[in-house]
């Protein structure tokens, strides 16, 4: 089973604007020991639709090398990536690797993709294929009802990260019949109605690591009324992702860069938010997750 929480790492780029690979090294250190199962590379939160191909295969090659080999490595794939190669990459430092395909505008390359992988009998046991399903958030209507008229995709697949209303999941998952590893996306927004349809874990940004494992643990645990008041002391904080997700990035990415000494820099595409407000506003979010952060 996939599960846990297993957060995104944030991208941080030097003077120059290379990126930094030593920060992501920095982020798996700490979040592994405040309860990480794992991590997760190039999700929309890592900026990884701005990264190059090289500086892609980069992160992959090195938190591979990294990682606890127990702890679950997740790539997230973009249509024009080679998951043969991706998979190939981590796997030189790795045993496993579970990759997370994100279906985009047009299916079409991501699910050839797919049936490309399941054919290589060489990575049927080392490859878990996931699929991000993420409409409203990207520009795709690709849902898991979609999946009901791609059976051999339904059949391969182990995963999935979701990230629209949970409700309507429920009700499209039920109509597929087959039951999925649930993970969720967006810093655990709503995170209790997903875990009562049956979610097994979240990935949230580095900075979200221990409040949510709290929560999973409680619910896990059956103490659902203590998990229930423990996302009360967090909403607050996660739900600015209802906003947008330049939000998401722009403020977990100097909360984090601020937990860890970092030096946050400018993203590679910047939202235009930088300056003394957008300032102000870190100061205030970065006091709102010290209430919950772990000493």
């Amino acid at each position: 089973m996939i599960g846990g929480v297993i957060p995104v790492l944030y991208s941080y780029y030097g003077k120059s604007g290379a990126l930094d690979l030593d920060a992501h090294v920095r982020q798996i250190d700490w979040v592994i020991p405040h309860g990480a199962a794992g991590v997760t590379l190039l999700g929309l939160a890592s900026e990884g639709a701005s990264l190059t191909q090289d500086e892609r295969k980069s992160v992959i090659g090195r938190a591979a090398q990294h990682l606890s080999p127990d702890a679950a490595l997740l790539v997230t794939t973009r249509a024009d990536d080679d998951l043969h190669e991706i998979a190939r990459i981590a796997l030189e430092s790795r045993k496993d690797v579970g990759l997370i395909v994100q279906i985009g505008a047009d299916p079409a390359p991501s699910i050839a993709q797919i049936r490309k992988i399941s054919a290589d009998p060489s990575l049927a046991s080392s490859v878990t294929l996931g699929l991000q399903l993420a409409p409203g958030l990207i520009d795709t209507a690709f849902s898991a009802a979609s999946l009901q008229t791609l059976p051999d995709i339904v059949q391969r697949v182990s995963f999935l990260k979701a990230e629209y209303n949970s409700i309507e999941l429920c009700a499209h998952l039920e109509m597929i019949g087959k039951k999925f590893d649930l993970l969720i996306g967006r810093n655990g927004q709503n995170f209790i109605d997903y875990l009562r349809i049956g979610a097994t874990g979240v990935i949230p940004g580095p900075e979200m690591t221990a409040p949510l494992f709290s929560i999973l643990s409680d619910w896990n645990a059956g103490r659902r009324d203590a998990a229930v008041a423990r996302y009360g002391t967090v909403a607050a904080y996660i739900d600015f992702a209802m906003q947008d997700l330049d939000t998401v990035i722009d403020v977990g990415r100097a909360v984090t860069a601020r937990a860890l000494g970092l030096d946050p820099g400018s993203r590679r595409r910047p939202s235009g938010r930088e300056g003394l407000s957008f300032d102000g506003a870190i100061d205030f979010w970065f006091s709102r997750w010290r209430e919950f952060a772990p000493g």
